[in-house]
Order: structure tokens, then C-alpha cells, then sequence
């Protein structure tokens, strides 16, 4: 059995060398996506390669649109080459709990055919020592992880909407294992670390769909969608628990990789945009004050 983790990165000189090395601490190769970096990403991946020899196999897209779905379907079809028989999805702002490492990977391959493992999605609220309890990013957040490979499963565009489908496609529908609650662990979701991040990527998030996709979702249904990863992650009004030692442990040598208060790409690219298209095409959006 062979476990390989699919990650795609833009930009991601903030975080990578910490959660890419993670990850290879329970995953037996990563295929990785490099989508137009313009920072450091490239030059991350390359150190990592070169210390981890053959393990890490990246593609890049140059392109700046964001072809989800194509990505993930490419990086499935190298982890396929590359003998996988389960695959891992993990975000390149996504750490596993360390105090999963010595039995993930049982976890991960006892699945049976069809069923997709999902874990507890961790919203870290500003800090790197609480995750929280209640509200949107709560107990009930549970996020697809890993499924054994079957012929079947794939990523592709639904009626051109080329976005936000984690999950793989081809499996049997509802087919999910949640074995975890969120105090056993599961992953930790770092987009919640730095407001401005969080707000830059979710206003740009509202003004790529107005642009690619204009009339699928109002501007206001826009604005409560992605609004609900700033909003319902604020500290102040939702409770939190400390996490564990044991869950960043592991992980204790990496965290010089970790930069929280790095400049967010999505700023300069929303600026840009906004420039480019006139503000009044985005009436009604809500970004957040950044312009």
C-alpha cells in the first residue's frame, strides 16, 4: 500500500515549509501544484526536494486562472503513476495534529472502497494555541482527507464551475467515515491565523466568482458565503479550548517555516482587479475594507 498526498499551493512562501514537511511525516509522497507563484514557493519546493530526494514530484500552471478542478485532476493522475493506492487531500495551509501521526495512516488505509475519510477541520482563531468549539468553524466542521483509489474517482468541472471541490468525485455519494471528534484531533486550519490574510483571500474570492462566473450567486449571497470564514471565526464572539501540547509537538523544529504576519499575495491581486474592472462592477460584494 502506498499513501500519497495531493497538495496545490499558490503563494504559499507563508506556511509551505512547515506544512509541506509535515506532511511527509505520514505520507509516503506528495504531489504538489505549483499555480502561478510569484513568491518564494518555488524555491521552497525545490529545498524540500532536494531533502527529501524522490518523495516530492511538483507541476506547475502558470497560468493565473485558478482551473481547480484540472489541477486536482493532474495531480491525481501523477500520484496514479506513481503507484498510489490511497490519496490524501491536504491544503497548503492544513497541519495534521501530531497527535494523529503514529495511527493516521492505519486510519487512512482500513477504509473501505468508496468511503472517503474525513477529519475534524481545526479553525485556529488568530492564534496558534486555541482552535474553536462553537459557532460555523465548530465541532461540526469535518473535512475529506483521504480515500482509497478506486477507477472511478475524479475531479472535474461541474457546468463550468471550475471551484471549491475538495472532495473527490466517482465515489458513491454520502459515502463518508468521521471517526473523530474534534478534541481526538484532525486538521488544523491555519487560514484563520492572520485577520488580514483571511479577509484579502476571501475578498478575492467574491470578485473571482463575479468575474468568471457573473449571475451564479448574487453579490449579496457572495458576501454572506464568504463572509462567514471572517465573521464566524472571530474570537471575541465565538468559545475556543486550548489545544493540546502533543498536537504541535512534533512539529516544533518546523515552525521557523511558519510566517503568520507575511504580506497576503490576494491584497496586490485584488487591488489589481479592481483597477482593472472599476469598483462599481462589485457592488455589493463585501471586501472587507481592503479597498
Amino acid at each position: 500500500m502506498k499513501l500519497v498526498g495531493l497538495m496545490p499551493v499558490r503563494n504559499e512562501e507563508w506556511c509551505l515549509g512547515l506544512t509541506l514537511r509535515a506532511a511527509l511525516m505520514w505520507c509516503d509522497e506528495l504531489c504538489v501544484c505549483n499555480h502561478a507563484s510569484t513568491d518564494a514557493t518555488a524555491d521552497i519546493l525545490g529545498d524540500i526536494q532536494a531533502e527529501f530526494s524522490a518523495r516530492v514530484h511538483v507541476v506547475s500552471f502558470p497560468k493565473d486562472v485558478w482551473t481547480e478542478m484540472a489541477q486536482r485532476q493532474t495531480l491525481l493522475e501523477m500520484a496514479r503513476e506513481r503507484g498510489a493506492t490511497n490519496l490524501a487531500m491536504i491544503d497548503a495551509d492544513e497541519v495534521l495534529t501530531g497527535n494523529l501521526l503514529p495511527t493516521i495512516r492505519e486510519l487512512i488505509f482500513s477504509g473501505a472502497p468508496g468511503m472517503t475519510l474525513q477529519l475534524p477541520w481545526l479553525a485556529l482563531p488568530r492564534t496558534l494555541e486555541r482552535y474553536l468549539t462553537s459557532g460555523v468553524w465548530g465541532p461540526g466542521q469535518q473535512v475529506s482527507m483521504a480515500f482509497k483509489d478506486q477507477p472511478s474517482a475524479h475531479w472535474t468541472a461541474l457546468n463550468g464551475y471550475d471551484f471549491h471541490h475538495r472532495n473527490p468525485m466517482g465515489l458513491p455519494p454520502g459515502a463518508f467515515l468521521q471517526p473523530l471528534k474534534p478534541h481526538q484531533g484532525g486538521l488544523m486550519h491555519l487560514q484563520f491565523l492572520s485577520e488580514r490574510r483571511l479577509r484579502a483571500k476571501q475578498a478575492l474570492y467574491q470578485v473571482t466568482e463575479v468575474l468568471r462566473w457573473p449571475g451564479r450567486k448574487t453579490p449579496r449571497e457572495l458576501a454572506q458565503m464568504y463572509g462567514l470564514a471572517v465573521y464566524e471565526s472571530d474570537p471575541a464572539k465565538h468559545a475556543s479550548v486550548l489545544i493540546p501540547r502533543g498536537w504541535w509537538e512534533p512539529y516544533s523544529d518546523l515552525m521557523k517555516h511558519l510566517d503568520i504576519d507575511a504580506e497576503p499575495w490576494q491584497e496586490v491581486e485584488l487591488k489589481r482587479l479592481i483597477a482593472e474592472h472599476g469598483r462599481e462592477k462589485f457592488t455589493g460584494l463585501d471586501l472587507f475594507g481592503i479597498v
